[in-house]
C-alpha cells in the first residue's frame, strides 16, 4: 500500500490507523506507523488515532512517534555571524566538495562505517538498521542509502547532529572528525542528489530562551551547523506548540526558511518512510539572513523568525 492509501479516510469515516487503534490491534498499529500512517488525521468523530486508542501500549506507540522531534529543535542550531556567513559557508563546502565528487566515494562510506558507526555509535538505538543501509550504499555504490539512514526512526540522526553541533568548524577535516566530514561531503555534493535540490519556503520549530530572542535581530546572518529537518507544511513543524512554554520556560518559535540556492536543501519526501511529512533537509553550513522577527505573546508559537538564504559567494 502507498502512504496515500494508508492515510485515506475510508467510508466508515476513519483511517486504518484509527480503526486499528480503536480495536486494540497493537501489531497493526506499529506496522502502520512504520509505514507512514499519520497520527495527525482527525476522523468523522473529530478524534485522532491517539484519542481512539484502546490500550496503553497503543497510546505509547503513537506518543513515541509523536515525540520524535525531527522537525523541532530543543536548542539553537545556528552559529550567529556578522557579515561573512556566506563566505564561511563557501569555504567549508570547498573543503568538503572533493568527498562528494570522489569516484571511489564508497570507500569513504566504508571508513565512516568502521570509524564512526562501529566505534562511536555502537549503543545508539537502531544502529543495526543504520549499518544495513550503509552496507547497501557500499555494495550498490549508491549514496541514496545515506539519506535513507538519516530519515530512519533510529538514534542516528539525533546523535549525528549532536556531534556536529559540538564540532568546531576550523577542525572540520581533522582526523577525529573525518567520518562526519565525509558524510556531509557525500550528501552535500554527490551528483546523484542534484534531482533532490529544493527551493522554496519551509518550516521548522525551535524552543528558545528569552535571551536567545534578543540576539535575533533583523539583518543578522547565521550559519546552520547541523542537518535541519524542515517541512513544506507549517502544521508538521507546529505540532509541538500545544504549550507556549516548556518546563524550562523556553519560548516556542517557528522558523520560516526561504531557500533560494541549489543544493542548500533536499526534498527527501520520497526517501522517507513518513512521506506525508513532506520533509526537506537543510544541509549544514548554509547561510541565512534574518529578515523579520514577529512576537506573539498571547499565541503559540510565541516567536516567528523569517530567514532568507544569502546569495552564494562567488
Amino acid at each position: 500500500m502507498t502512504v496515500e492509501e494508508i492515510n485515506r479516510i475510508e467510508p466508515n469515516g476513519s483511517t486504518a490507523l484509527h480503526v486499528a487503534a480503536y480495536r486494540g490491534h497493537e501489531k497493526i498499529v506499529e506496522l502502520l506507523l512504520q509505514k507512514g500512517a499519520s497520527y495527525l488525521t482527525i476522523n468523522k468523530y473529530n478524534l485522532t488515532p491517539l484519542d481512539e486508542a484502546k490500550t496503553d501500549k497503543i497510546r505509547q506507540l503513537i506518543r513515541r512517534r509523536m515525540n520524535k522531534k525531527r522537525f523541532v529543535s530543543d536548542s539553537v542550531e545556528w552559529i550567529l555571524q556578522t557579515n561573512d556567513a556566506d563566505y564561511q559557508a563557501h569555504e567549508y563546502f570547498k573543503k568538503l566538495e572533493s568527498y562528494g565528487k570522489d569516484p571511489q566515494f564508497h570507500k569513504l562510506i566504508i571508513y565512516i562505517r568502521k570509524n564512526y558507526l562501529e566505534k562511536d555509535l555502537q549503543d545508539v538505538d537502531g544502529i543495526n538498521t543504520i549499518k544495513e543501509y550503509f552496507d547497501k550504499a557500499i555494495n550498490e555504490k549508491d549514496p541514496a542509502y545515506l539519506l535513507t539512514a538519516y530519515t530512519a526512526e533510529t538514534g542516528f540522526y539525533t546523535t549525528l547532529n549532536v556531534d556536529l553541533a559540538k564540532l568546531h568548524l576550523e577542525n572540520l577535516t581533522n582526523e577525529e572528525n573525518l567520518s562526519r566530514a565525509y558524510y556531509i561531503g557525500i550528501v552535500a555534493r554527490h551528483p546523484k542528489f542534484d534531482t533532490l535540490s529544493f527551493t522554496g519556503e519551509v518550516f521548522r520549530g525551535m524552543m528558545i530562551t528569552a535571551g536567545d530572542v534578543t540576539k535575533y535581530k533583523i539583518g543578522t546572518r547565521i550559519l546552520t551547523k547541523t542537518f535541519s529537518s524542515t517541512s513544506k507544511q507549517r502544521h508538521v513543524a507546529s505540532t509541538f506548540h500545544e504549550k507556549k512554554t516548556d518546563k524550562d520556560d523556553r519560548l516556542s518559535a517557528i522558523c520560516i526558511y526561504q531557500i533560494r540556492n541549489k543544493r542548500t536543501a533536499f526534498d527527501i519526501q520520497r526517501l522517507s518512510l513518513f512521506a506525508y511529512e513532506e520533509e526537506v533537509l537543510i544541509l549544514p553550513y548554509s547561510a541565512f539572513k534574518i529578515i523579520d522577527v514577529i512576537h506573539n505573546k498571547e499565541h503559540s508559537p510565541q516567536i516567528e523568525i523569517k530567514l532568507r538564504e544569502c546569495e552564494p559567494w562567488l
